[in-house]
């Protein structure tokens, strides 16, 4: 008599394991084409974001200047008050 209190395989493969088996295949193939989906919408987020990011760093490069020219002529107005108050003296 056999004993049967090790291991046992059966060399034959029933409906439920070919089942399984395609089942994981087909959720499989559907995760990666998901994937691929997804990549190609982040590809896609990432190029607007850069072209967001140029402009808008060139509108504040703009603003920076402006507040230059600005800074520039308070400067100057300042000159010429100290210089008209220093001649009044």
């Amino acid at each position: 008599m056999p004993d049967r209190r090790g291991w046992h395989l059966d060399k034959s493969v029933s409906v439920a394991h070919i089942g399984t088996t395609i089942g994981l295949i087909v959720g499989a193939l559907w995760f990666f084409a998901g994937q691929d989906t997804r990549i190609s919408n982040l590809e896609l987020n990432i190029k607007h974001l850069q072209t967001e990011r140029v402009s808008d760093q060139t509108r504040t490069e703009k603003k920076f200047d402006e507040l230059r020219v600005d800074l520039r002529m308070i400067n100057n107005k300042l000159d010429r008050l100290i210089e008209s108050q220093s001649r009044e003296r």
